[in-house]
């Protein structure tokens, strides 16, 4: 798997990527973070390749963790897988996690904690996450929960 910087070449996909008639209410667009990503560097939007499909599988954006919306408040110290959508065509075949276990390594060596949040109606999500070591610790700007990483993911 690999985590694919968006350039002029690649930048077509970020919109083909579609979580599902359901799952696309969700997720903010993907859209969205990529521009959170142009002007906020401690942000990084990726694509998700992976050898035996030859397109992006979906996208993963993840860095500091703010407590507000506008993105104006970080939390010192914390981390967070932001935002990961996996195509429907590609979902259910272990993209996503190996995409947050991914994002985590990546986290891990600048920040002390690590944060994911989902929609509650994502009980998929919910499950991924509590599987990998993530407990609730309360809820993000949204009202989402807001989950901790309390051990090292397997």
């Amino acid at each position: 798997m690999r985590l694919v910087e968006v350039d002029d070449d690649n930048r077509r996909w970020v919109d083909e990527v579609f979580a599902g008639d359901e799952a696309q209410y969700w997720v903010h667009y993907n859209r969205y973070w990529v521009q959170n990503a142009r002007t906020h560097p401690d942000i990084a939007f990726r694509l998700i390749e992976v050898d035996e499909v030859d397109r992006p599988v979906g996208v993963i954006a993840y860095g500091q963790h703010y407590q507000d919306e506008a993105l104006t408040r970080p939390v010192p110290g914390a981390g967070e897988v932001i935002h990961t959508v996996i195509d429907v065509a590609y979902q259910r075949r272990g993209y996503g996690k190996r995409a947050t276990l991914e994002a985590i390594a990546r986290l891990r060596p600048r920040y002390e904690r690590v944060l994911i949040a989902y929609n509650p109606a994502n009980e998929p999500a919910r499950r991924l996450y509590e599987s990998l070591g993530f407990q609730r610790v309360g809820t993000n700007y949204d009202g989402d929960p807001l989950l901790e990483l309390r051990n090292q993911p397997g």
